[in-house]
């Protein structure tokens, strides 16, 4: 059990998944939905689902009472830093997204994540000031994005993870 902040408590048990699945697309293709309704695109340009099965590379579903209400996936982009893709919570549950970032952020830490980094698009602010409120902050534009004028980046440093990828260099964060 965890605590939004705003005294919603949230029961949700998190399993690795396939993204492929079918409680994961379920839930992928609600996020689609709604990223149509406030950006007029289903977010996928710079999505490919097999970076989460690739190295340090994971996607969680998030289950409340059996049913999956949330996911998110996590790809690596370079070295110790991970970028966080297709976050969704459905709507009128307090507390999902919350609990599901927590979630991802210590899994990613457990598997040597030391950054996590993410993109929104300025007309999401929604989700832009939920980022902030969890702790992330505007950085310098990644790769893919440099060039995408609405592109928001955002990053923040995870603590230590349990084990170290055996493949990372010192700070080695995408520039």
């Amino acid at each position: 059990m965890g605590s939004d902040g705003s005294g919603a408590e949230v029961g949700l048990v998190f399993a690795v998944s396939d993204g492929n699945g079918r409680d994961a697309r379920a839930l992928l293709e609600e996020l689609n939905e709604t990223l149509i309704g406030i950006l007029g695109h289903n977010g996928t340009a710079h999505v490919c689902m097999d970076d989460f099965s690739r190295d340090g590379g994971f996607f969680l579903v998030g289950y409340d009472g059996g049913n999956p209400v949330c996911c998110a996936g996590v790809r690596m982009l370079s070295g110790q830093t991970g970028e966080v893709k297709r976050v969704f919570a459905r709507r009128n549950h307090q507390g999902y997204g919350t609990a599901l970032m927590a979630a991802v952020e210590a899994h990613a830490a457990a598997v040597g994540y030391r950054c996590l980094v993410l993109e929104c698009r300025e007309g999401n602010a929604a989700a832009i000031g939920f980022y902030r409120r969890i702790g992330y902050a505007v950085c310098e534009k990644y790769p893919p994005y440099g060039d995408e004028k609405d592109a928001v980046c955002m990053e923040k440093p995870l603590l230590c993870g349990t084990k170290r990828r055996k493949d990372t260099q010192p700070d080695d964060r995408p520039g």
